[in-house]
């Protein structure tokens, strides 16, 4: 290796140039991950290498999910929950990561409520639930402005979109369903482009979550490597849901032992993490087999969400702490063994979670 240096720096200087005057090789960036804190209105920098709290952000009330720009890494987009339903309190703010600072506020009509978000890369779309108007607001991914919204059912919370970028879904908590947009087809025709898919008994309005298994409470929505058929986390149930879109119904189930809410997937689609918010556990699901390959387990304080570092080889999850504290715990995804826990002093209920390089 040292004489591949040298003879490298001696071009350099036959060419008449100097080692200063060659392009020198970038420092490895910090490895971050952004934790928002709901109910304390914060957002943890976390650096991932040390395993150590940097400092906390102020970037709104109830903050709850966030994601980068799909077009600028040094931007993050967090969607302001709006917890208390207060006429324009529910916002997406822009924020740029460089001065940690919000350089964009996009405000959503009346009490809203945005939850889950996901981009659309086919048509530069972003789409997020909003919880409070049962909507699925429709966002330019490049400027955040809306553009439009769509029907959805009672308490939409997460969106799902498939790899080809077809069908469209998201999860409704209280009608018990999904709400399946066909994106080529969608202005064409309502019949066709929109549909429902129960996934069992409703609640209705009279939802109490005591009740195990007596209704359908669905959570989370995402898509593997299978274009029609996506995986939804029931609460209520304690199960994990493959539902075919094209057939519309449910055509197989992971059972578990404990409630499961947030999902998230390794890059090639093979394993999904599943958390567990009652308990002190995330399943990893082999996808495959439809079966739980293993059980990361001594996550106290209620594990909500995660999500995968895998250039590190590393799990994230962020703790509910039931509203009244916070927390993220680091795992290791070979040996699956927990690297270390922050309780994140101050935080209530850590739930969403976006990891990237420092800018």
């Amino acid at each position: 290796m040292n004489r591949i240096l040298s003879a490298v720096l001696m071009l350099g200087f036959a060419a008449g140039g100097s080692p200063a005057d060659q392009e020198q090789p970038q420092a490895k960036r910090a490895r971050l991950a952004y934790i928002s804190n709901i109910m304390s209105h914060t957002v943890s920098v976390i650096e991932l290498d040390s395993l150590s709290w940097l400092r906390d952000l102020h970037l709104g009330q109830y903050p709850i999910f966030s994601s980068l720009h799909p077009h600028d890494p040094t931007k993050l987009i967090v969607a302001l929950h709006n917890y208390e339903r207060r006429d324009g309190e529910g916002a997406v703010v822009l924020v740029d990561l460089r001065t940690e600072k919000v350089i964009k506020r996009v405000s959503f009509p009346g009490a809203s409520m945005p939850s889950g978000f996901v981009y659309d890369g086919k048509r530069d779309r972003i789409y997020i639930a909003d919880e409070n108007l049962h909507r699925v607001f429709i966002m330019d991914g490049t400027t955040l402005d809306i553009i439009s919204d769509l029907p959805a059912g009672l308490i939409p919370v997460h969106v799902g979109l498939c790899p080809d970028a077809k069908w469209l879904v998201v999860t409704n908590r209280k009608s018990a369903d999904l709400y399946v947009y066909d994106l080529d087809n969608i202005l064409r025709s309502a019949k066709d482009g929109i549909y429902t898919i129960h996934l069992g008994p409703s609640p209705g309005c009279a939802w109490d979550s005591d009740e195990s298994g007596r209704f359908s409470h669905p959570i989370d929505v995402g898509f593997c490597n299978e274009p029609d058929v996506c995986l939804v986390t029931d609460y209520n149930t304690m199960e994990l849901l493959f539902v075919d879109i094209a057939k519309q119904e449910i055509i197989d189930r992971v059972a578990f032992d404990r409630r499961p809410f947030d999902i998230a997937f390794d890059h090639r689609k093979t394993l999904a993490f599943v958390c567990h918010v009652d308990g002190d556990a995330i399943s990893v699901v082999d996808l495959g087999k439809r079966k739980i390959q293993a059980t990361i387990q001594g996550l106290a304080s209620n594990p909500i969400h995660c999500e995968l570092d895998e250039e590190n080889s590393r799990l994230v999850a962020a703790c509910w702490g039931g509203g009244q504290t916070g927390g993220v715990y680091i795992i290791d995804l070979k040996s699956y063994r927990i690297l270390k826990y922050l309780p994140l002093e101050g935080a209530k209920a850590s739930i969403g979670i976006t990891v990237a390089n420092a800018p």
